[in-house]
């Protein structure tokens, strides 16, 4: 094994610990936002600020994915100023992604201290792409970039997509059938990260669709018919609902089959690999030593989904350059950090795991000079 979270019996959850860690990653990231949010006059976080304070009531919702504004106006409803109300959400959205994270890493038996688990938990939040071959210029675009700070619904989409991914892999892949209360679990997060952001869903739903399709042919009925009930119905739903409601505002959806109209494809050669390197690393191990688990293969089927959808398609009219499929492509490989971090603790072979570590490293140091740039006012020369 790793020699770092050795599997052990289960024991008694670490409340402390993850109330801890909550506060711990509210406050780190609540601490950045707020300084992106001084330094940067106009941004997509500005955009969605404006448009929240526009809401006053249901009628005024003009665009589908509204979750993020109503929050704000909930929390600003308290007293808050609307900019300290966003910072806070957007803050807990990592709070909440380290609970869950640190919930996983119980869950599989990894046996880590508290100040371990702090270290890990951060580590894979901060965490992102390998830039080092555009350090000077061009560190966000053409990459896949874990982590944006600049945009406030791909905080909540992570959230739920990482919520959705564990909750799904539970169920639906330890080899034990399904219970019925996921359905109804399931079936909020899911219609939570469509009004929210649908980029995560856009992969989610055809991956889950594949194995319920699996699971019809080994004739699970149970599995596939839970899966029908608890994401396939209420995503649908709530899609079709959005689209009514986009093509009402006058903004119909237009979508387009053109590979690399957005990312260039002689950069997306070694940018991409370098987005993955860390996940790389963990799965040419498992590869080559047939240790690969059920939830490592469903996060790299989810990343080839998501990358086909992000290099492939855009959406028509003029925002046909906007790339806003890229945030697909983007979760997933947050989603694969994660399912790879928690590979190397519970069944990487200990040469591997070393080499995974590695390079898990170089993508924290990354993490850590892309947190720096959001304190910077020239944050958009970077991009």
């Amino acid at each position: 094994m790793t020699g770092v979270g050795e599997p052990i019996a289960r024991e008694r959850y670490p409340i402390g610990t993850s109330l801890g860690l909550f506060a711990f990653a509210t406050l780190a990231f609540t601490f950045a936002f707020t300084e992106f949010l001084y330094l940067q006059r106009s941004s997509d976080l500005t955009v969605h600020l404006a448009y929240a304070r526009q809401l006053h009531s249901f009628a005024d919702v003009t665009s589908p994915h509204f979750l993020f504004e109503v929050l704000v106006r909930l929390v600003s409803a308290a007293g808050f100023r609307d900019g300290t109300a966003a910072v806070w959400v957007l803050g807990a959205c990592y709070g909440g992604m380290a609970v869950l994270i640190e919930d996983e890493m119980h869950r599989r038996g990894i046996a880590l201290n508290a100040f371990q688990a702090f270290a890990i938990v951060m580590a894979v939040l901060l965490a992102s792409h390998i830039f080092l071959f555009s350090i000077h210029s061009h560190l966000y675009n053409g990459y896949f970039v874990p982590m944006a700070y600049h945009n406030p619904t791909q905080q909540l989409n992570k959230l739920f997509a990482l919520w959705i991914c564990v909750v799904y892999c539970r169920h639906f892949l330890d080899g034990r059938p399904a219970s019925l209360w996921s359905v109804p679990l399931l079936a909020a997060l899911c219609i939570l990260s469509a009004v929210a952001k649908p980029s995560f869903l856009i992969a989610f739903l055809p991956t889950a669709a594949l194995y319920a399709a699996y699971d019809l042919l080994r004739r699970r009925w149970r599995q596939a018919l839970l899966c029908l009930a608890g994401i396939g119905i209420p995503s649908a739903c709530v899609l079709l609902w959005q689209t009514q409601l986009t093509a009402d505002a006058g903004q119909a959806l237009e979508l387009g089959f053109q590979p690399f109209r957005v990312f260039d494809p002689v950069e997306t050669t070694y940018k991409l690999p370098l987005s993955l390197a860390f996940p790389l690393v963990v799965a040419a191990g498992a590869w080559r030593t047939h240790t690969f688990d059920a939830r490592l293969r469903f996060g790299w089927v989810l990343t080839a989904i998501a990358l086909v959808v992000s290099l492939c398609f855009v959406e028509g009219g003029h925002r046909v350059d906007h790339g806003n499929f890229a945030w697909t492509g983007q979760t997933a490989v947050f989603l694969l950090y994660v399912e790879s971090l928690l590979f190397v603790l519970t069944r990487a072979p200990r040469a591997w795991a070393r080499a995974g570590w590695m390079v898990f490293a170089v993508h924290v140091m990354c993490g850590l000079f892309w947190y720096g740039i959001v304190f910077r006012k020239d944050w958009e020369f970077w991009l």
